[in-house]
């Protein structure tokens, strides 16, 4: 069936909404701690081993979540997946002792992890050939957020509404997060095709089945290390703008409700702006690669950060701090809106891409597990300019890393192309 392009955009919203919102009750910590805290009846240390319960599963399931992502009917996983996680919301209304908590917590990664991540991806890719993946790609990172922010706003507006002792407060918010996940899960069930490619002209690419030796095909293409050293490059600078606030406040001694509002730009406008002109990039530059456009970023980025290591020793000017930080968070929302695109870009086999997608996940996320606590002893056992020096130098070393394997990666795909010219 030939589906239009308004179809196809629609698609794309859909999946990509409910790729990015759907992590939000399992991420509820983030935005109402207290509220939890006094309403839930748990301590902050219970809070925390909440959270950490969720993250400990993810990074086991991310690998086995690229399977599913070739094994099985996207349209199908993705309803349910969304639908589930609505269901586990409404359990999450009762405020449940610990140990639901942490249930629902573990279940939250199957349904996110397992059941949506790679799914999401690869459902997404398959909307546009090679060429379209940083298009594609950078909408959806764009799409992510603007349903992450606005779905945070109106939540928060209702929360607003209710008395501050009302405990039913934070239920409605959660109960609009369910609502709006099982939703989203019965329009899943409408757009999403099972695991076809479409292009622009409405042309379909016939996929081969996916068996479990083609797990180690995976790890056997230099591409899937490639790539995923250039996700785990741009991840590092990721996490490492997140002490963005802390690092004007400590430094150049912002106050918190400034450094509160630059988080938000950084952290929700800048999400939602930066990934749509990544594929904005990719599409009008001569290269129309993505691969070339994350290492234009990063050369930016290293120039960035090699300034902020020397306003860091000598600070200068709060202004000019605020614009470097601003500058590197600009190249890496872009970056982040790409990296999942060079998978598609090096023209991995479609019957291996979810695949490709979970093993570039567990080791392009790695910095999760290393940044904070590594940062956080850096800021917890030296002065204030020593810690912030130690995590620029480590994101030139992530942003070195970057460029290194970008080139790599652009090498590989030029002999692939050169071999495909050859053979024909």
């Amino acid at each position: 069936m030939i589906k239009k392009p308004w179809h196809r955009w629609i698609t794309l919203a859909v999946i990509s909404i409910s790729g990015g919102i759907s992590f939000d009750l399992a991420y509820l910590r983030y935005i109402y701690q207290i509220p939890m805290a006094k309403f839930m009846g748990f301590s902050n240390t219970e809070i925390g081993l909440i959270m950490s319960t969720f993250g400990i599963a993810a990074i086991v399931l991310y690998a086995p979540s690229g399977i599913i992502a070739d094994k099985f009917s996207h349209r199908k996983t993705m309803t349910f997946a969304m639908i589930a996680t609505g269901l586990l919301g409404l359990v999450m209304t009762t405020y449940p002792p610990l140990w639901v908590m942490l249930t629902i917590q573990i279940a939250f990664a199957v349904t996110t992890i397992l059941l949506l991540w790679s799914v999401s991806i690869k459902a997404a890719s398959l909307l546009g050939d090679h060429d379209e993946q940083g298009k594609i790609m950078g909408w959806m990172e764009g799409l992510r957020g603007v349903g992450v922010m606005l779905l945070a706003v109106f939540t928060m507006w209702v929360f607003s509404l209710f008395a501050p002792d009302n405990a039913n407060s934070l239920k409605a918010v959660i109960l609009i997060y369910s609502g709006v996940y099982i939703l989203l899960g019965i329009l899943c069930w409408f757009l999403i095709s099972d695991q076809v490619a479409t292009t622009e002209s409405g042309q379909q690419s016939p996929t081969k089945r996916f068996s479990l030796n083609d797990i180690l095909s995976v790890l056997k293409l230099s591409t899937t290390w490639y790539c995923s050293m250039i996700i785990c490059g741009v991840y590092t600078i990721y996490a490492i703008l997140s002490y963005s606030t802390n690092y004007l406040a400590e430094i150049y001694g912002m106050t918190l409700v400034a450094a509160s509002y630059m988080g938000i730009v950084i952290n929700k406008i800048f999400r939602a702006a930066c990934g749509p002109l990544g594929g904005l990039f990719t599409v009008y530059s001569r290269w129309r690669s993505p691969t070339r456009v994350i290492q234009l970023l990063s050369v930016i980025a290293i120039v960035t950060l090699a300034l902020l290591l020397v306003v860091t020793h000598r600070p200068l000017s709060l202004a000019l701090a605020m614009g470097l930080i601003l500058l590197l968070a600009f190249t890496c929302y872009a970056s982040r809106g790409l990296y999942f695109a060079c998978i598609g870009e090096a023209r991995t086999p479609t019957h291996i891409m979810g695949t490709t997608v979970g093993v570039c996940s567990v080791i392009g996320f790695l910095p999760d597990v290393f940044v904070y606590p590594l940062v956080g002893h850096w800021q917890d056992t030296l002065p204030a300019a020593e810690a912030y020096r130690n995590m620029w130098i480590m994101g030139l070393i992530a942003i070195g890393a970057v460029i290194l394997f970008t080139a790599l990666l652009c090498n590989n795909m030029k002999k692939m192309r050169y071999h495909s010219a050859t053979a024909h």
